[in-house]
């Protein structure tokens, strides 16, 4: 029987209504990782075993997490079983309600979201939509006193506004910020245009420094590629870590994907059964 991280991520769906270009879930280039969504009795009885057998953090995403009808019960279910210890929902906002940041305020669930662009939050996000709703409802959870963490992921598209989108993220009252370059996984693992040099990288770095971060905290991911699959040669030549820290995944965190299988990583192809 598989011994399990103290912290897992849900992939709860593959379904998702952006398609960011960057995007780095495996499914992109294995779609049979993918699979049809899982029925809430089954997930219920996944996080049941899951919490049993010693985990005591979740974090709930996809895809998008909020597409699944049945997530607000599942994250309550989790609370039950859980009453204390952290769970998390990583959702891009789009359909996200006063009612929704409500409940998790009530739940004690903390809220995750991406700020991809301000001008080029379209391109980045593979939609039509504006960066305008997902500002106004972190704002929103802030004053009802369930900010958001937010992440920032920084391309060749986005990187002369980063600025901007950082100091969007301050001024949303964001929880924490969360930095790193596009990794080429998944969708983008042919998507070479769109990524930073290690000195671009760098610059970028340097640059959000010196701005005023209104004490909002905040860190850096320096990965382009993920160490827990095989890479090309020329792909870790060009973008491996100049000073590598190994992937903690497997011991500080797993994942269960969308199949009810478990990965070590967000970033690794081999999935294993790991029920009894």
């Amino acid at each position: 029987m598989r011994d399990l991280p103290k912290k897992l991520i849900l992939e709860v769906t593959a379904r998702c209504n952006f398609q960011c270009p960057f995007c780095y879930c495996v499914w992109h280039e294995h779609p049979e990782l993918a699979g049809d969504d899982l029925p809430t009795d089954e997930w219920q009885t996944i996080i049941e075993e899951c919490i049993s057998r010693g985990v005591n953090d979740f974090l709930f995403t996809g895809g998008e997490a909020t597409l699944r009808k049945d997530i607000w019960q599942l994250l309550a279910f989790t609370r039950e079983k859980l009453p204390k210890g952290p769970i998390a929902l990583f959702t891009n906002a789009a359909s996200l309600t006063e009612k929704n940041i409500v409940f998790c305020r009530e739940h004690t669930i903390s809220l995750a979201t991406s700020i991809q662009g301000l001008k080029t939050y379209a391109i980045q996000t593979g939609t039509r939509r504006s960066y305008a709703k997902l500002l106004t409802c972190m704002a929103r959870a802030a004053e009802l006193q369930c900010p958001f963490d937010v992440s920032i992921t920084v391309t060749q598209i986005n990187k002369n506004e980063i600025a901007d989108i950082f100091a969007a993220a301050v001024l949303s009252h964001a929880r924490s910020i969360q930095m790193g370059p596009m990794m080429l996984e998944g969708r983008a693992r042919n998507l070479q245009d769109w990524a930073l040099s290690w000195d671009e990288w760098e610059a970028i770095k340097e640059t959000i420094r010196h701005l005023p971060n209104g004490g909002v905290p905040y860190g850096f991911a320096d990965e382009m590629l993920c160490d827990c699959r095989q890479q090309p040669r020329h792909y870790l030549e060009k973008y491996g870590e100049k000073n590598h820290n190994p992937c903690p995944a497997g011991k500080s965190f797993g994942v269960i994907d969308p199949t009810g299988k478990f990965r070590k990583c967000l970033h690794t192809i081999e999935n294993h059964e790991w029920r009894m």
